[in-house]
């Protein structure tokens, strides 16, 4: 019975993998016609080689209403502090002329869990290079800076610095302390 109920498995497999394996069409007088498969390359899909290496920054404003923050992306070449700075101008977080003074990022995380998305697989070390407090120094900051303002600013810094607090300073003297990353939309 075993070897009965085996046999049948064995032929209904060979079937399957017959009516999956692909065939080549034959026109009307017999010719075999070349098919679209994974062996053709379409050149207008490759990657341009001369194009520039890009980076991803997270940018957060404060929503029209100003009752919650709102993330959006973008892409540079090469990513620093003064880039940061200059895409919260250009999404109008900053005003025009806003220049980093100084970003210093420093300390080891206090945690093994830094950051949202982070997962810790037991037996293997990542390197992190994640800090634990981060300060910017501004050179200027909006006349109407509130909370949720301040709150964008450190939010983008510190998704694209690396770093679990921020300290905003603006030429020198501190605005706001150890903020740390809060979820858009909250």
């Amino acid at each position: 019975m075993k070897k009965a109920i085996m046999c049948l498995i064995g032929a209904m497999m060979i079937l399957s993998l017959a009516a999956c394996t692909p065939t080549t069409e034959k026109g009307k007088t017999g010719e075999v016609k070349e098919t679209q498969g994974s062996n053709s390359v379409d050149n207008t899909k490759l990657p341009d080689p001369t194009a520039p290496d890009l980076d991803v920054i997270s940018i957060y404003t404060v929503s029209a209403d100003g009752t919650k923050l709102e993330g959006t992306m973008d892409a540079v070449e090469g990513k620093d502090a003064q880039t940061v700075a200059d895409l919260l101008i250009k999404y109008g977080v900053l005003e025009e002329g806003t220049e980093v003074i100084e970003f210093k990022a420093e300390g080891e995380p206090a945690s093994e869990e830094v950051g949202p998305g982070v997962v810790k697989i037991p037996g293997i070390e990542f390197e992190s290079t994640v800090k634990e407090y981060g300060t910017v120094n501004l050179s200027k900051l909006p006349d109407d800076k509130d909370d949720m303002l301040l709150q964008a600013i450190a939010n983008t810094f510190i998704e694209n610095m690396d770093v679990l607090y921020l300290t905003i300073l603006v030429n020198g003297e501190t605005v706001a302390e150890n903020l740390t990353f809060v979820d858009a939309g909250k």
